[in-house]
């Protein structure tokens, strides 16, 4: 069963307390980023579509706390590359999925069940997180993990019409992207800085640029010192 929120009117005040008490990357921004950090969360929230399905209890908290996370990576570009966010779905525990699909490492395939803690529909389908896991990458964002911004980096990834691992860019900036995914993605040799990243990333050329995203964004440090030239691309777009 799925049931729908109205969309809350938040008040600062409101929205600063949840962010101060969940959302440990936000203590990083300083006095300007944090106006412009909440007012893009107050819009996602306030401009999106929000579901709960499974008993999920949607409250005022929950949304602010997963639209603040996802208002991170468009600190410095537009909201407009979540417009094809339709509706955002959030569970109370991790989807179980069955069917073939790409397995854990490039080139592999896997039918074994898999638990889901985040997807990114296509085009302008819903995305899903699952709230536990939302609120631990939240909280704890040195363990490399946060699922919202990895599947909102997929909706950016999207937003130019295709899901390959590259952001809307063009020009020297897309050279250097394809660049990029040619030396860490289409290898077939592992690294030592390969380690700054879950091994995930190299699932697709999509996974590893939302998985790269979020070690940008949790990890920069440990990301900057072990793939300088990956770390700048993102500082660049990002």
């Amino acid at each position: 069963m799925r049931w729908f929120r109205r969309r809350p009117q938040l008040d600062a005040d409101e929205v600063d307390a949840v962010v101060d008490a969940d959302v440990t990357l936000a203590a990083r921004l300083d006095a300007g980023e944090r106006d412009r950090h909440r007012d893009l969360t107050v819009a996602l929230v306030e401009s999106k579509r929000w579901e709960a399905v499974a008993g999920m209890e949607l409250t005022d908290a929950v949304m602010v706390t997963i639209a603040a996370n996802a208002a991170i990576p468009v600190l410095g570009l537009d909201l407009a590359l979540y417009r094809n966010v339709a509706s955002i779905i959030v569970r109370p525990t991790a989807a179980r999925s069955r069917g073939r699909r790409a397995g854990p490492v490039h080139g592999v395939v896997s039918e074994h069940p898999m638990s889901t803690i985040g997807q990114a529909a296509p085009h302008s389908g819903p995305l899903s997180i699952t709230w536990p896991a939302a609120l631990r990458g939240s909280r704890y964002p040195e363990a490399g993990h946060n699922v919202v911004i990895h599947e909102f980096a997929h909706k950016i990834d999207m937003s130019d019409g295709y899901t390959d691992g590259t952001p809307p860019v063009r020009g020297d900036d897309l050279t250097r992207w394809t660049e990029i995914l040619a030396d860490e993605y289409e290898r077939s040799d592992s690294r030592l800085s390969d380690e700054a990243l879950r091994p995930y990333a190299w699932t697709n050329p999509a996974e590893f640029f939302s998985v790269a995203t979020e070690a940008f964004f949790c990890t920069p440090v440990t990301l900057r010192d072990a793939k300088p030239a990956l770390y700048a691309a993102l500082s660049g777009f990002y």
